[in-house]
């Protein structure tokens, strides 16, 4: 058995400890934060240890969930501990916790190939003198709210729809670095953003959203996707436009936060059209 590793311990003790696999603290998932003082997830998501979805991109990092609720702890996901059997990994959550009451979704499942339900978890629990609570399933529109149908929306470009199932802006945090220049060129200077590999960024277009930099909050917009206007081949980017900042970036850590869609990716017939439609972008993100 591998070393068990938390990520992100809290300093003061939790007596209600909610379990699940948090990825963007969506609507169903912030009913059942309700009852908590504290989250304990996972990291990386499963399917990503276990092969069954290769995939499969993250709805937030680890530091974005934190501080959508910051009592978040995450047990470091390996195979190691997906062989865990339902009462190991409960004696591992008392061991490490000891929270008074664990409160659980309605289809929770854990340990080694999903054996515990919350059957298992309601006689381990009056064992140990600690209370159960089950939240049960949270709709909107007839349908169950998923993390996985969220990230359907936003690979197929229903942007609205997600921020309504998130119930939040949708974070992308990276870190500023050298591009082409062509913004500033442009006489509209962008940040390129790195941004790490798990995160799923939504379908290629314009995005309002908004930033804060030493702590002053800026409208910003953010554009995903490549540059076909100047038949670039790259990958899908991320960058974004501050209008009225000109400090430099360059190296810094940036977490934007988008908030509506604009427009999808387009190819302009000249650098003047895009200039001219970037300025109408400006205007629009006010507006959101």
């Amino acid at each position: 058995m591998s070393e068990i590793n938390f990520i992100g311990m809290p300093s003061q003790p939790i007596t209600s400890l909610g379990l699940g696999v948090f990825d963007g603290l969506h609507i169903a998932h912030q009913h059942l934060a309700e009852h908590c003082d504290g989250l304990l997830t996972f990291h990386p998501h499963p399917d990503l240890v276990l092969r069954k979805d290769t995939d499969l991109k993250h709805l937030t990092t680890l530091d974005e969930l934190q501080e959508l609720f910051p009592n978040v702890v995450a047990l470091a996901f390996n195979r190691d501990v997906a062989q865990l059997s339902p009462i190991a990994f409960l004696d591992l959550i008392k061991e490490t916790f000891n929270p008074k009451q664990i409160v659980v979704g309605y289809d929770y499942r854990f340990g080694h190939k999903r054996e515990g339900d919350f059957s298992v978890l309601s006689n381990w629990a009056a064992q140990h003198g600690i209370t159960v609570k089950e939240i049960s399933m949270f709709s909107r529109d007839n349908e169950a709210v998923k993390s996985g149908q969220i990230r359907r929306l936003l690979r197929t470009g229903e942007f609205h729809k997600s921020l309504e199932l998130l119930g939040h802006d949708y974070a992308i945090s990276g870190t500023v670095i050298p591009g082409e220049g062509r913004g500033k060129n442009l006489g509209f200077p962008t940040a390129n953003i790195r941004v790490d590999a798990i995160k799923l960024l939504p379908e290629p277009g314009v995005y309002s959203a908004w930033t804060r930099i030493d702590g002053v909050q800026y409208l910003c917009i953010v554009y995903i996707g490549n540059k076909p206007t100047f038949d670039t081949e790259q990958e899908k980017g991320v960058e974004i436009h501050i209008p009225n900042f000109d400090g430099d970036l360059y190296s810094q850590p940036v977490r934007v936060y988008l908030n509506g869609f604009i427009r999808g990716q387009e190819k302009f017939e000249s650098a003047e059209a895009l200039i001219s439609q970037i300025q109408q972008d400006i205007t629009e993100i006010k507006r959101v």
